[in-house]
């Protein structure tokens, strides 16, 4: 475009606006999808965990519905013999164990069984939620332990059934 004897092209900043304002967009989506939990005892750093679907805490889990459980984790030396995950529904200060499916980690975890020390790790698991479960908001406890039955990581997501 030609105004007044300058040149201007608009077409250069325009990919550059809408690189910043997705960037912008995709931090605010990620910031209002953060997910409280608790750190009940990790041995190994956690870098994040994330429930699908889950847009706010507590995290609204549908009955008759699967949801999925994400623990994104550094391993180190105690990490290299993975041994089974533990859930408990803690109910009113009581741990109720919720039985998973296949309980061994290594099945559930990228990258693939055996880890190294400093993998960036995580671990996948879906659960179903009975159509029978009780309406109620509660706090689920994850606990990743290795082969000695030492836990690596421990957190606590607070839940609500609907």
């Amino acid at each position: 475009m030609e105004c007044d004897g300058q040149v201007s092209d608009s077409r250069a900043t325009m990919p550059l606006e809408q690189t910043v304002l997705l960037v912008t967009s995709t931090f605010v989506l990620i910031s209002a999808r953060t997910l409280t939990y608790t750190d009940c005892g990790s041995s190994v750093r956690v870098i994040s965990v994330g429930v699908h679907p889950c847009s706010q805490s507590p995290c609204a889990l549908t009955r008759g519905a699967t949801t999925v459980f994400r623990i994104q984790f550094q391993a180190d030396e105690s990490t290299r013999s993975l041994g089974q995950a533990e859930v408990h529904s803690i109910i009113w200060g009581v741990a109720v164990p919720f039985a998973l499916d296949t309980p061994e980690i290594c099945g559930d975890v990228q990258p693939n069984c055996p880890l190294r020390p400093r993998d960036r790790c995580t671990y996948k698991k879906s659960i179903y939620i009975p159509p029978t479960h009780s309406r109620l908001e509660f706090t689920f406890r994850w606990r990743l332990k290795n082969s000695a039955g030492a836990t690596i990581v421990c957190v606590e997501i607070p839940v609500r059934v609907e």
